[in-house]
This record gives C-alpha cells, structure tokens and sequence, in this order.
C-alpha cells in the first residue's frame, strides 16, 4: 500500500472507525477565529468542558484536521496557526495600508530625517509596515471575526470530541479515522516530539493511507517564531537604518554591521532547522509504533487494535494476521512513506519564495516608498522614480538572493559545531555581503545616471519587470523534486537509511543533530505542564 492509495474497506469493523454511519451528529468542527481567540487559550491545557464542546457545531464535511501535541506550548502552536491561515492574508492587507503610508510621505505629512543625497527621506513606512504585517498575521483573523467571518471549520479534538461525557468521549475517540477521512487536508503542527507520541502518528499514517501527500501541510512550531523573529529583525534594522540617516547622513554606513548582526542570528535559526531536518529522516526510518509514548497506556490497546484493523482491511496482512505481525506491517508503511510526505511538505529550506519577498519588501520597498517624501521638499519626480526602480531592482534581485542564500548555506557541514559553525556561518555571510554591497553600489550609481539618461531608466524598469515574470512563474508552482529515500531494509539498518537527508549529512552528524534537537530542545518546546525524559516521554503530568 502506498501514500494517497485510497482504502476499499471491507470489514465492518473497519467501516465503523472511518465513517460517522448512524452517529452524524458526531461529526463536528470549530471555525478557526474560535480557537485563536485571546492568543489560542484553547491551548492551554487538554481539559475540557461542556463550553468548550459548544464552540463546535455538527457540520456535513471538516475543512483541516489538525494534529498536534499537547506537550508544545500555547504560544508556539498559536504562532503556527497565525503564520499557516494568516501570513497570505497579512501579506494582502498590508499592501494598502503602506500606499497610503507612501502617498502621506510624499504629501509631506509625515516625519521626515535628512541624508546624504540632500533631501529629507521619511521614516513612517520603514518604521510602520513590518510591524504591521505582525500584527494582520497574529490577529488578523480574529478582526475578520469582527465582520462576520470565522474562517474555515477546523477539527481540534479538545473542542470536536466532548470530554465530559464519557460516552461520548469514547464515541469521539473512536471515531478519530472518521474524523479525518471527512476533513479535506491535515495540517501538522510538528514538533521535536510529534513523532514520538502514539496518537499523533496514528492520525498521520491514518490519513496518509486515503488522501494525497499534496493534501498534508507539516508546519514545524518553531517556523512561525522564526518568521516573525525576522520581521522584527527587520523593523530593528530599518531603526538603524533611520538612526544613521539621522545621525551620520548615510545609512550604508551601517549596513555591513547589522548585516553581519542580523545574519548571523538568521543562520543559527536555519542551522537548527536542518539539524531538526536530518532527525526526522533518522526518526522515521527506525520508527515502530511499538516505541511511541501515549499519555493514558489504556489508549494504547485500543490503538494497537485499531492500527490491526486497518491493517487487515486495506491487505496490508492476511486477515487472520496477529496483532503484532498487523503493527509491523503498519510500521513499515510508515517508514515508507513518511519520510518521503515530510520532505515533500517541509521543502529543502525552511522558507519559500513569498518568505523571501515578504522580507525583501519589507526591508527595501517601505525605503522606496520613504523615499517619496523627497516630492514634498522640491526633489524632480523624475530622480525619485529613478531611485524607486533602482530599489524595485534590488528588492527583487539583491535582497532576494541573499535571504535565498542565508536559508540554503546553513545545510551544509552540519557536522560543524561551537566555533566551527560560527566561522562557517560568517565566513558564507562575509561571502555573500561583498557581492551584495557592490551591486547596491552600482545600483544607486545606476539610479543616479537614470536621472539623466532615458536608456538606464529604461533598462531598470525592462530588468524589474523581466525579474517580476520570473517570480510570478516560480510562484505558480515551479518546484524542486525532493530526492528520494533508499527503502529501509530492517528496522536496525540505521547506516543505510541515513542518505535520505538531502544536504547529504553524514550518519554521525544526523544522530548528533537528533541529540541535539530533539532531547536539548525538548524542554523549550515543553509548556510546563508535562515533564520530558531524556527519550522524549512524559514522565509526570501536573
């Protein structure tokens, strides 16, 4: 059986766990505003009520399932959500809210700060739209709940299965293969301990085995921080920025300083990343269900039971088959197609080509727009559209590039630690800022001679939207195949399953990298409810 082969069931038994036949009333899901509401205090806790129940609603089919743990705190996970339904709309929104920060600038309306091309430049744009952007991103949908519009129906289990009424509870817990075979796509909240609890990787090769890899989006916890910890790195620079504008009359004094202060603290983050990368790949393909955690042991006979049956039904196994021989034909599936479905969704780089833009423009497109103030003390419109497309060019070339750059060098020799990985980071970085410096040079050299000559005007604006096209093309789904896995052979052959990774780590270094992410970090992805062991277990629940 492969990935997003659907299941003929046969067995009756099979049929009561996938379907809501007879009990439609259980099929419920809570429309996503709900669950974000006072920064997602759903995710607080597992307990439930009957109020919570309440906030879910009988509904015929359930937009996205999501799975997720527990033992991640509320803050990561509300993070997770806001970025994966949000990060479009924000990105949407902020669009018109810095044109009309732009067209204040250029009216002369707004605060302004002198720099070396001798006319005022301001500073609201540079100062304004990233924070913006935070802020449509994390509450965005909870302002469109304003207006009448909650967002798509979403399975949460804590608020579609009702955790009072016993019966009801075991009814719903039952039920979870129905759950998801009636939701339309599942979005994981990953973390470094997803993998390891019964439930969760249940709910994952559950739904793998009826619906498409293309149908699953895995969101690692962390990637949400991370983009906004760019963003605010960028408001920081831009404060820079306008200091040295005030202060020295030229911001490019700066530059190389938060570059290097900036870049660096990118390349840790990324270097995490790939390192939490290579242990999925080591996770997966020595996975046994045998192995999982499970928070009440009395869940574990019911999904033991439950794995069996789909197991038999989809001919994985002999309908006769024992249980145990049922569960390694599941973990087999599992090593098979999983790690293949997480390269697929994860991607070779922890960040897309709208993450990329998203950064350029809020770096360098809230500049250009600043740059306007210079109509309203007298500057010609002609030199500050020069500037305008000289800094559309470097948005779309420059600062793409090396935000590219920064998530794609950190993969490799990440044998590399303590000052090793720094020198490493630094020295791609130092590598990466000399070209960089030198074209922003020879751009504004360019905007400069653009004033005055009709054909380098024409070539910037020819070369801007040359690179738009190309971007708009990458955007509609140009994507690189991820290179597939060699099949595990036994469960034990670690040393052939370990050039899954795609940067090519060596074993030594994947099994470091899982030390590292999944046991040191599992205390910070922790929300204080739940001890981890050094297996990444819980070992006491408050």
């Amino acid at each position: 059986m492969e990935a997003g082969t659907p299941i003929s069931w046969t067995s009756s038994d099979v049929t009561e766990l996938v379907t809501f036949e007879g009990c439609t009333e259980l099929r419920r899901a809570v429309p996503l505003a709900r669950i974000l509401r006072s920064h997602g205090r759903i995710f607080a806790d597992s307990a439930g009520s009957a109020a919570t129940y309440l906030l879910s609603e009988p509904v015929s089919r359930i937009g996205v399932f999501i799975s997720h743990n527990w033992a991640v705190s509320r803050m990561l996970k509300f993070l997770a959500l806001s970025y994966h339904f949000s990060f479009g709309l924000a990105s949407l929104l902020v669009l018109p809210f810095a044109l009309l920060l732009g067209a204040a600038t250029a009216l002369g309306l707004l605060p302004d700060v002198d720099n070396s091309s001798g006319y005022p430049v301001g500073i609201s744009c540079r100062m304004l739209c990233p924070l913006c952007f935070l802020v449509l991103m994390l509450f965005g949908r909870n302002i469109l709940a304003w207006f009448g519009y909650e967002g798509p129906s979403v399975f949460l289990d804590k608020v579609c299965i009702h955790q009072e009424n016993a019966a009801m509870k075991q009814q719903g817990i039952e039920k979870l293969g129905a759950f998801l075979v009636a939701s339309d796509s599942m979005l994981v909240l990953y973390s470094d301990i997803y993998l390891v609890r019964l439930w969760t990787v249940y709910e994952l090769a559950s739904f793998l085995s009826q619906r498409e890899i293309s149908t699953m989006t895995v969101v690692p916890v962390l990637q949400a921080a991370v983009v906004c910890g760019f963003f605010m790195c960028v408001t920081i620079g831009n404060a820079l920025f306008v200091l040295a504008d005030r202060f020295f009359g030229n911001m490019q004094l700066v530059l190389p300083v938060v570059a290097l202060i900036m870049g660096n603290i990118a390349m840790f983050v990324v270097r995490q990343w790939h390192r939490e990368r290579a242990a999925i790949d080591v996770r997966l393909t020595n996975f046994r269900l045998q192995d999982c955690t499970c928070f009440c042991e009395s869940d574990r006979r019911l999904v033991y039971s439950n794995v069996a049956k789909l197991m038999r039904s989809c001919g994985a196994v002999p309908s006769n088959a024992e249980q145990e021989q049922a569960l390694d034909a599941f973990n087999d599936l599992v090593r098979r197609t999983l790690p293949q479905a997480f390269r697929t969704a994860l991607g070779r780089v922890p960040c897309q080509l709208k993450h990329y833009l998203a950064f350029s423009a809020a770096r360098n497109c809230t500049l250009m727009m600043d740059n306007w103030a210079q109509l309203a003390h007298g500057r010609e419109p002609r030199a500050v559209l020069a500037d305008s497309v000289a800094q559309l060019f470097q948005t779309l070339t420059v600062w793409c590039f090396m935000s590219a750059a920064i998530t794609t060098l950190p993969a490799f020799h990440l044998q590399l630690t303590g000052w090793r990985s720094v020198a490493w980071c630094n020295a791609c970085l130092i590598a990466l800022l000399v070209p960089g410096v030198l074209v922003i040079i020879l751009c504004e050299e360019g905007a400069v001679r653009a004033e005055g000559s009709d054909l380098v005007l024409a070539v910037f604006v020819a070369a801007d939207i040359c690179v738009l096209i190309i971007i708009v093309i990458c955007l509609r789904g140009i994507t690189i195949k991820p290179v597939p896995a060699p099949a595990p052979t036994e469960h034990s052959a670690v040393d052939n399953t370990a050039g899954a990774f795609d940067a090519q780590v060596p074993q030594e270094a994947a099994n470091s990298a899982y030390q590292e992410v999944v046991l040191g970090r599992a205390m910070f992805l922790n929300d204080g409810s739940q001890d981890i062991s050094a297996d990444g277990s819980e070992i006491e629940c408050n």
